[in-house]
């Protein structure tokens, strides 16, 4: 009797601490719909590019790979799945600078001649360009539900979030030596930050 009186207990001031609070029961994403997962993806991807241009003032190459990777994919399915996606064709237009860069890095051997050399450089013009243009329509793909947030509010409180948690990251990644250690960094398999702290500095 005292076992299950015991239990009782513990499970009455369970019940009691969750009571009202929909993040101890898990149920603040039943209630905002997709606005947490998207939230935790969009931060997460912020951070780690904010951060690593703190570190390094660079994004890093397997971030601008993403670009091609993602262009690759929306122009791809645009033109195989043509019957069911329907698109204008200027819209495919900004897909294809990110793709083109890596098809001329691919196709012509470095170091790079003029007219290459050239050619390298508006495509990476025209690749910063259409980063806009190219993020948005993912977004619409891969987070239909930030679109369909009921009311403009949430919309714009999600907006400050991801933009808050990549000026921390920015900052973070800047002020590195005072969280990292230059060990740290190698130990994951990264190039220490210019700015990193050696143990012996901690």
């Amino acid at each position: 009797m005292n076992g299950e009186g015991s239990a009782k207990r513990v499970a009455d001031k369970s019940r009691k601490l969750t009571e009202g609070d929909d993040l101890l029961r898990g149920t603040a994403e039943q209630k905002l719909g997709g606005f947490y997962a998207i939230a935790f993806g969009a931060t997460l991807l912020a951070w780690d590019v904010a951060f690593a241009f703190g570190t390094h003032r660079t994004i890093f190459y397997y971030r601008r790979q993403d670009l091609f990777v993602l262009s690759l994919v929306v122009l791809l399915s645009a033109l195989l799945l043509r019957r069911r996606v329907h698109t204008h064709s200027w819209v495919l237009l900004f897909f294809l600078p990110p793709i083109g860069l890596w098809l001329l890095r691919l196709a012509v051997p470095r170091p790079f001649g003029a007219v290459a050399q050239t050619a390298d450089h508006v495509l990476s013009v025209a690749t910063v360009a259409v980063v806009p243009f190219v993020a948005a329509i993912v977004v619409r793909l891969l987070a239909p539900n930030y679109f369909t947030l009921p009311g403009r509010r949430l919309k714009v409180i999600l907006a400050a979030i991801v933009t808050t948690v990549a000026l921390i990251g920015f900052l973070v990644g800047h002020f590195n030596d005072r969280f990292l250690t230059c060990e740290e960094f190698i130990v994951a398999g990264a190039d220490p930050a210019p700015r990193c702290a050696h143990r012996a500095e901690r």
